[in-house]
């Protein structure tokens, strides 16, 4: 866990990060990888709901006392694996939040696949990464920062990873200093409109207020 005034120094306005990945006050949001729920606490000052989902049940407790302790109470606190995230939250949400976890997925493909399962048709998926540069090239309060350098992913990279059916890239930000935002949104369901029936060679199709033919 960051020690005191990592993020703050990081991220000292982090509420404009969620503007520019497209929050809205209206919106439904699952904060993946919560962490200590730095930015849990600013989704849930603009949305109407926001569930933290975290693997470690103690860094979760860390987010539940920033929320309570701000007075925030439309949030819910989960814990489990990014790879049950339809078990562990089945309502559909307009987006899925990640930031400065991406780089350590294990199975981008499966947790994309994951994500867009909770997604509701039009809704966005945001990874805010780390840019692939030397660690340490990214210092802050004086010390190098963030994953290892090999772990690193470049934006191209991150497409790629997330890149499956029904899910689709939609645009990329620069978050200064170190980072920068993937956005992707899943597909809208389509309207499936009524196959023309087959007709024999030479039969006469029926008008289209006729009855079908059984």
């Amino acid at each position: 866990m960051p020690t005191a005034g990592w993020w703050e120094a990081l991220w000292p306005d982090p509420a404009s990060v969620l503007v520019r990945i497209g929050l809205k006050p209206s919106m439904e949001v699952i904060d993946l990888c919560s962490g200590d729920g730095w930015f849990t606490l600013q989704i849930a000052k603009v949305a109407r709901h926001v569930a933290a989902i975290d693997i470690d049940p103690t860094l979760l407790e860390v987010a539940r006392v920033r929320l309570m302790e701000a007075g925030v109470t439309n949030c819910s606190f989960v814990a489990g694996d990014a790879y049950d995230l339809a078990r562990l939250w089945p309502q559909p949400v307009d987006l899925v939040f990640m930031a400065n976890a991406f780089h350590g997925v294990p199975d981008p493909a499966r947790l994309a696949m994951a994500v867009k399962a909770v997604l509701k048709p039009g809704g966005r998926f945001a990874i805010v990464n780390w840019h692939a540069r030397p660690r340490e090239r990214t210092t802050i309060l004086g010390e190098p920062r963030g994953p290892k350098t090999e772990l690193r992913l470049t934006p191209e990279k991150t497409i790629e990873a997330v890149k499956i059916d029904g899910l689709k890239f939609s645009m990329l930000i620069e978050i200064p200093p170190y980072h920068y935002g993937a956005i992707f949104e899943r597909s809208p369901t389509k309207n499936l409109s009524r196959t023309p029936r087959r007709t024999n060679p030479g039969r006469a199709v029926a008008p289209p207020d006729a009855a079908p033919e059984e």
